[in-house]
């Protein structure tokens, strides 16, 4: 049965590729344990300037500096025995973030954001899509306040360098498992977040490293602007979500449909739309949960059990992100995210529908 699950299928291939699944070439020793050591050696050479550090104070400032900054750089990102190479351009005004995401390794692709709307090219089959929803982000986004945040733990590392530059390590772990650990090389002078490691335990299961970055004063608007010619390729407009019968169209995404029982410690509703979804036969609500860190989109697909397909029952995974579906009478429950598998598990599980 195709059109209910077609949906969540489709979504989670979104949130687990993103950019980095097409053209990637195996680099099965890159996100080793090993990997944290090696990276460390250079650290008597740089000195010891962790003295007088407060490693929280020190995640704030980068969260802020990764907004505010001006860059433009070449990373890499690995993901099991994966990885892909991108050029990243950031600037920031006023009037608020634009980026420039463009593939340097498999197909070509290319993602700009602006203020409202995020827009994914892929040359080679002349597609665009324009998206008001954001793609999984490859550098982590670290909200400020995580610094206060009383279920993880910081401490200073040795000081590192990376590309060139000296870099402060903060190690950020967590209090429980029902989260990854972190550790951070933040750039000593402008607190630019130029490297990350996500971790299980003591294992890597996920990390970015630029190879190469600048601090411009100014970027100009026009390397931002999307230059596809329209009528050569097959765009995909955003859609405008419809609320359900009896309900106005522009109380669409204030609709709660969806609440919890019993989630994992520190996780809490940060947003939900209500959408008929074009490609589906019934209803979809996707509720974004957050810790201040980590985050879980859970989708539910208000779909008779009958109707249900039960080939994605249960849990899923490729490299730090996991699924996990769960089948229902009302409907049927996806939640997934970077996080480990007993949260994904436990996420699902606290769905109740209205």
């Amino acid at each position: 049965m195709s059109g209910p699950r077609t949906v969540v299928t489709a979504l989670r291939a979104v949130l687990m590729s993103s950019l980095v699944g097409m053209g990637s070439v195996t680099l099965a020793h890159a996100a080793s344990e090993s990997d944290p050591v090696a990276a460390t050696r250079t650290a008597d050479s740089v000195g010891d300037v962790t003295a007088s550090v407060d490693p929280a104070d020190l995640v704030r400032s980068m969260s802020i500096a990764m907004k505010t900054l001006n860059y433009e750089g070449n990373f890499v990102h690995v993901q099991g025995n994966h990885i892909t190479s991108m050029n990243i351009l950031h600037s920031s005004d006023v009037n608020g973030e634009l980026e420039r995401l463009r593939a340097l390794d498999g197909e070509a692709r290319e993602v700009y954001r602006n203020h409202t709307l995020v827009t994914c090219i892929w040359p080679a089959s002349q597609s665009v899509v324009v998206s008001k929803s954001k793609p999984r982000e490859l550098l982590p986004k670290v909200d400020a306040d995580l610094a206060a945040n009383k279920r993880y733990q910081f401490s200073m590392g040795k000081p590192d360098r990376v590309a060139g530059l000296v870099t402060h390590v903060v190690n950020v772990l967590p209090a429980d498992t029902y989260r990854y650990g972190y550790r951070f090389w933040i750039d000593r002078d402008t607190h630019m977040l130029l490297r990350s490691m996500l971790l299980d335990g003591q294992r890597a299961v996920e990390q970015v490293m630029f190879t190469f970055i600048e601090y411009p004063e100014s970027i100009e608007a026009a390397r931002f602007e999307v230059t596809t010619d329209k009528e050569q390729v097959s765009w995909l407009e955003p859609r405008r979500l419809q609320a359900p019968a009896g309900l106005p169209e522009i109380l669409a995404d204030q609709v709660d449909r969806v609440t919890f029982q019993d989630l994992p410690d520190g996780y809490r509703e940060v947003s939900e739309t209500y959408s008929p979804m074009p490609i589906n036969d019934g209803p979809v609500s996707h509720v974004m949960l957050s810790d201040g860190m980590a985050s879980v989109s859970v989708y539910v697909e208000y779909v008779p059990l009958a109707e249900q397909s039960q080939s994605s029952v249960g849990l899923s995974s490729m490299g730090a992100m996991n699924a996990y579906g769960l089948s229902t009478e009302e409907a049927f429950i996806t939640a997934v995210g970077e996080v480990p598998a007993d949260t994904v598990r436990a996420i699902a599980k606290a769905v109740l529908v209205r």
